[in-house]
C-alpha cells in the first residue's frame, strides 16, 4: 500500500501521512494520524522513532533559550511599568 501524503484537512482519515514536529526526534517528520477530532489531526505518531504526540501543526515549539529570553522580557517590562496601586493614589482613585 502506498503512503499518501494529504494537504487538505478535509481528506484527513486515520493512518493518513502528515509532517509533523516530532518533540522526540526534535525535527519535522513524517506522522501517521492516530486521532482525529472532528476534520482535524488530534495525535500522530512518528514514523522515525514511534513515538506518540498531540498534533503541532507543524510549528516547532520555542527552545529553551527563546523562552528564557521571553521569560526575561516580561520581568524588564513588569519593573518598568508602575504598580496599579501607586497610579492609583498618584489620580487619587482606590483600587478595590
Amino acid at each position: 500500500m502506498a503512503d499518501v501524503i494529504l494537504t487538505d484537512v478535509r481528506d484527513l482519515r486515520l493512518g493518513d501521512i502528515i509532517d509533523d514536529w516530532c518533540v522526540k526526534c526534535r525535527r519535522l517528520t513524517n506522522h501517521a494520524i492516530v486521532s482525529l477530532v472532528g476534520a482535524e489531526a488530534a495525535k500522530v505518531r512518528c514514523r522515525s522513532c514511534y513515538s506518540d504526540h498531540n498534533y503541532l501543526r507543524e510549528i516547532a515549539p520555542p527552545s529553551k533559550r527563546e523562552l528564557k529570553k521571553r521569560a526575561e522580557a516580561a520581568l524588564a517590562a513588569n519593573a518598568e511599568a508602575p504598580p496599579a496601586a501607586e497610579t492609583a493614589k498618584a489620580h487619587g482613585t482606590r483600587k478595590s
